[in-house]
């Protein structure tokens, strides 16, 4: 049996993270789906910049990766303003303004990403030298206080 492409994993990845996010961009008031979304998200930048793109990189991809870590750290901010104000149940209107903005980077992120980097990798996962990708995708595991490479430092 064929194993997923990485791009179908990680497209699929973007569907949910949007689906929580919307609702909540669209004045929804599902939190446990925010709440799943956003850590989904989390994990998804943590894959992929822990894992798929240095291996792109050293392929040759350097600006592409560069443009998603940069994206990555856009996004950083409202990502974990959404995580706090969601665990402590503030009030949907208050997240809808951050949840609109991230949903519009998302919209602006996913596309190139999937068209281009991951495109990319599973020509690159058709090599036989190289490590299953879809295996590492589901068996990955966010290190506690990981934030992505370009996120704003904290105060």
């Amino acid at each position: 049996m064929a194993e997923t492409p990485c791009s179908q994993l990680l497209a699929n990845q973007h569907h949910q993270i949007d689906a929580g996010v919307k609702g909540i961009a669209e004045g929804g008031s599902d939190l446990p789906a925010l709440a799943r979304s956003l850590a989904l998200l989390r994990l998804h930048v943590y894959v992929e910049e822990a894992i798929l793109f240095p291996p792109l990189v050293k392929s040759g991809l350097t600006m592409p990766v560069f443009v998603m870590k940069r994206e990555h750290g856009q996004m950083w901010p409202l990502l974990e303003s959404l995580a706090a104000a969601s665990a402590k149940a503030a009030a949907e209107g208050t997240m809808r303004e951050d949840g609109r903005k991230l949903y519009q980077l998302l919209q602006m992120h996913n596309p190139k990403e999937e068209s281009i980097v991951y495109t990319a990798l599973d020509r690159l996962q058709a090599q036989p030298a190289e490590p299953s990708f879809a295996t590492a995708i589901q068996a990955a595991q966010l290190p506690e206080g990981w934030r992505c490479a370009l996120a704003p430092k904290q105060p």
